[in-house]
This record gives structure tokens, C-alpha cells and sequence, in this order.
């Protein structure tokens, strides 16, 4: 994958390993491959004397490529809820002599108010939607790029590109798929269960945990846990073709069918995407979107079925063709999908 010149010379000038190793070679776990990061930085456009905030310090190797990028005229302030990664970061930043970076433990939606205004924000984890401090403590024109839920329901993410105007709004420049850990105010122990958003939960043999978040499914929990555990033993066909995107599709479904959407989360497999009722489930494999496991009635894999071909009919629309709304709303800017031809930018 090719990079801008200054981003790939900050890749060379910066050890991955040092950062994303532990002494026994095991990886740090809230590490992000190395492609991403400097993918996400071009789009960021990092230029030196910028002043970035960056959300989610993880390993340090990120906030590393920033400082590069800054510069000596630059400064990065960088921010994580886990008081073990900031150390290390930080300690890792020292013995490597790099300055103009400071990291902090702090619970990341809050920003860094003392530090302000920032030309640039970044963050490596997903929140429910843009927090307002981070715009508050963004310069006008400042860019600001974060994954963040794009439906009611938690795991539906895409990452959104946008500026702060000098009137202090927020309006989106363009959107991307992607997504990374749910943002949150305290230290996770566990992965696989995120920390907002479920609505059911059940346990399989080996005890990995299922869930489920659907409106339904917060009206009816008994319904839905029964529904999980006839999940653990599915049927499956296949759904997409080989030249169809399951990223086009998914962006599609967060446009059009944001309400009717269910999210499950199956054991140590990950979570999978479709329709669900008291009656049943039919799935997206999110990996291939070659098949759909289903199980119960036919009504939700019909359902499933009928999104299918209604998109083939639109011409199969994906990420190019839905655009990011943006609402005002408590603590921050709801951010939620529409199909380019009805959607506005606020």
C-alpha cells in the first residue's frame, strides 16, 4: 500500500515493534496493524507545528507516527482510559528521547480541555456519537477523523471524516467503513461483550457469551435469550455473490433499515449482522457475506433475503454512495446514514 511521502517517512523513522511488542514478544493487545494507522493518518493530514489530539494511545506506536509528523514545532497530546497503556507509552516515548508528545489517562470523550485547541483529532475507538468537547476543543478548521455508531444499535460503525467550522459546528467531509473497540469511561476486563448497548445475554458449553441488541429484543428478553441458544445450532446458505461487497451492503442496511437491524454476538466467533424476532434469526457472515446463518421461522431469513434484493435492484450502493448526517444532540453529534440522494450534510 502506498503512503504519502511524509507519512511513510515517519513509518521508517519509527520502530513498530518497539511499540506493539511486549519484552516476551507477545503483542499488546489494543494494538492496530500498522497499514490502518498510516492509511488514517494521510487522510488526517498531519503537517508540521500541527497541534493533534489523539483518542485511544494504545500501544504508543500512533502517537509516535504523530510526533514525527508535528514535528519539533508540533505538539500531541494523547489520551487512554487504561492507566497500564499510558504508562508504558509513555515511558516507551521517554526512552526513545521523542518530545512533543504527552500522554494522559483520562476517559477520552472528555478530551484534553487544558490543552486546546487542537488543528487535528484522532481517535482509535468508537464512540456512540461525536462528543461535544472534542469539537469545543477543536481550532476552527480543525479535521477530525473517528470511527463512531452510525445506527441505535452498538457494532454498527463506520468512520466519518469531518471539520469544525469557525461557528463552531461540526459538518462531514466523507465516510469510510471501519470501526474499532467501543469507547468507554472505565478499564474493560473482557472483549466480548460490549459495554453498551446489549440487550440479551446468554452463555454456550465452553461459557462464551452470546448476545443480542434489537429493539425487540429489549421488550422480550426471555424471547431473545431462548433465541441464542437456538443460535448456538444453525442452519446456513449462501447470501452474497463473489463480486458483491458485504462492506456496500452493510453501509446500505445502516442507511436505509437502521431500525429494523438486530446485532448478535456469537461466542468467540464475533458478532454477525441481520434480522431477528422472538420467532427467529438470519444472519451476515461480516467476513465473506457469502452466507447467512438462520434459524426458527422463515420470516427473518425472507426478510434478510428481500434487503438483499432490494439493494441488487438500486445497483448494490454502498459507502460511495451514503453520506453522514449530523444532529446536535445531548453531549455531542449524533451521527447516523443516508443514501447520498436524500441525505444532507449538516
Amino acid at each position: 500500500m502506498q503512503f504519502s511521502p511524509r507519512v511513510q517517512d515517519a513509518l521508517d523513522s519509527v520502530d513498530e515493534d518497539y511499540y506493539t511488542l511486549h519484552p516476551d514478544g507477545r503483542l499488546v493487545t489494543q494494538t492496530t496493524v500498522a497499514w490502518l494507522i498510516a492509511s488514517t493518518l494521510d487522510r488526517l493530514d498531519v503537517r508540521p507545528g500541527t497541534r493533534v489530539l489523539e483518542i485511544g494511545t494504545g500501544s504508543g506506536f500512533s502517537g509516535a507516527l504523530l510526533a514525527e509528523l508535528v514535528g519539533d514545532g508540533g505538539a500531541v497530546v494523547s489520551v487512554d482510559v487504561v492507566p497500564d497503556l499510558a504508562d508504558r507509552a509513555r515511558e516507551l516515548h521517554r526512552r526513545r528521547g521523542r518530545g512533543g508528545i504527552e500522554v494522559r489517562t483520562a476517559d477520552g470523550r472528555e478530551g484534553a480541555p487544558d490543552h486546546g485547541p487542537f488543528d487535528r483529532i484522532v481517535a482509535w475507538a468508537t464512540p456512540d456519537l461525536i462528543p461535544q468537547a472534542w469539537v469545543d476543543q477543536a481550532a476552527p478548521g480543525a479535521l477530525l477523523i473517528t470511527p463512531v455508531q452510525v445506527t441505535p444499535l452498538v457494532k454498527t460503525n463506520a468512520v466519518v471524516v469531518a471539520h469544525v467550522a469557525a461557528d463552531g459546528r461540526i459538518a462531514a467531509d466523507s465516510l469510510f467503513p471501519g470501526g474499532y473497540v467501543e469507547m468507554h469511561g472505565e478499564v474493560l476486563t473482557q472483549w466480548l461483550v460490549p459495554p453498551r448497548g446489549v440487550d440479551a445475554l446468554a452463555h454456550d458449553a465452553d461459557g462464551a457469551p452470546w448476545w443480542i441488541a434489537a429493539p425487540w429484543a429489549a421488550e422480550d428478553r426471555q424471547a431473545a435469550e431462548r433465541l441464542l441458544r437456538t443460535l448456538m445450532s444453525v442452519r446456513s446458505q449462501r447470501l452474497l455473490t463473489e463480486d458483491e461487497s458485504v462492506q456496500d451492503f452493510t453501509a446500505y442496511l445502516y442507511a436505509v433499515r437502521p431500525e429494523e437491524l438486530s446485532i448478535v454476538g456469537t461466542g468467540s466467533a464475533g458478532w454477525r449482522l441481520g434480522c431477528t424476532s422472538g420467532d427467529g434469526a438470519a444472519l451476515l457472515d461480516r467476513g465473506t457475506g457469502a452466507d447467512v446463518v438462520h434459524t426458527g421461522d422463515r420470516g427473518a431469513l425472507d426478510t434478510l433475503l428481500g434487503w438483499t434484493e432490494s439493494w441488487r435492484e438500486a445497483g448494490r450502493p454502498g459507502y460511495a454512495e451514503v453520506c453522514p448526517v449530523l444532529r446536535q444532540v445531548d453531549g455531542g453529534w449524533e451521527v447516523r446514514l443516508a443514501m447520498a440522494s436524500k441525505g444532507r450534510y449538516a
